[in-house]
């Protein structure tokens, strides 16, 4: 059985090996269509990609993403008023950052905070009410969008849109760490799409 399985092999393996000279010909295969080149063409689509605003993809913003010169309070997204906004949400999303009233006309959101360990503890046992709040402003700079931090004060949030108030707003004023967070994670981990 084995010699002749074997002598099956080596015929098949002489009968692949000879030269057949209709596979080797390729003149009567089909060619794709030539396309004319239009150097002027050419020329536009290189200039236009050379004026194309860099996205990085992937993770973070990179350099999409810068804070203000002189201030602690400021930054800058290198998009658009729509994109910028969906962007700072998802930083909220992945820092687990509450937003108990957002304005999107106005460009307002307004986030429970505390950085420390008091601050998380009472977030957990009591909600967001006793967590010092803070208002972003979101605007529109031309093609950029600038976001700028602040602590709203009690009188703020009774005039202003806040639902539940916020009872808690004597704390130290954690804008600029508040402000380190959204840019650390627009700048390393939200993803571009």
């Amino acid at each position: 059985m084995r010699s002749i399985t074997s002598v099956l092999v080596s015929a098949l393996l002489v009968a692949c090996a000879a030269d057949n000279s209709r596979y080797q010909d390729n003149v009567n295969l089909e060619r794709p269509p030539e396309i004319p080149i239009d150097k002027q063409a050419a020329e536009q689509v290189a200039a236009n990609e050379i004026e194309a605003p860099i996205r990085h993809h992937g993770k973070g913003l990179k350099s999409d993403v810068y804070r203000a010169e002189g201030s602690s309070t400021e930054l800058t997204i290198k998009r658009g008023f729509d994109e910028a906004w969906s962007l700072l949400n998802r930083a909220f999303q992945h820092n687990d950052l509450k937003v108990p009233d957002q304005d999107r006309s106005k460009g307002l959101y307004y986030v429970a905070y505390d950085s420390g360990i008091f601050g998380k503890a009472a977030s957990f046992f009591d909600g967001d009410s006793n967590l010092p709040t803070y208002l972003l402003k979101v605007e529109p700079k031309g093609e950029e969008t600038r976001v700028s931090v602040s602590l709203v004060s009690k009188a703020e949030i009774d005039r202003g849109s806040l639902k539940d108030g916020n009872e808690n707003n004597s704390s130290e004023d954690k804008s600029s760490e508040l402000l380190e967070l959204i840019y650390d994670t627009l700048h390393d981990s939200v993803k571009d799409e």
